[in-house]
């Protein structure tokens, strides 16, 4: 395989990282909101999300640097 293509399957790894993150994130969400239905207490499950969304920023960040503007998964 080429230089040109490992760096396709590179890109594709990293963008599937993104989407990942975007899951754990929204499963994350689906707790806390379920938590509050229920009258639990909900502040450990928030500070998860605030951490996942917080390293969401951070790897988009980090994309947006090594590959430009064209990441997708916008947020």
């Amino acid at each position: 395989m080429d230089r040109q293509g490992i760096s396709k399957i590179k890109r594709a790894e990293l963008m599937a990282r993104l989407v990942a993150l975007d899951q754990q994130i929204d499963a994350q969400a689906a707790r806390v909101r379920h938590g509050e239905t229920m009258g639990w207490d909900v502040a450990p499950s928030r500070h998860r999300l605030a951490t996942l969304e917080e390293s969401r920023r951070l790897y988009r960040s980090a994309l947006t640097h090594l590959l430009g503007d064209d990441v997708r998964g916008s947020g």
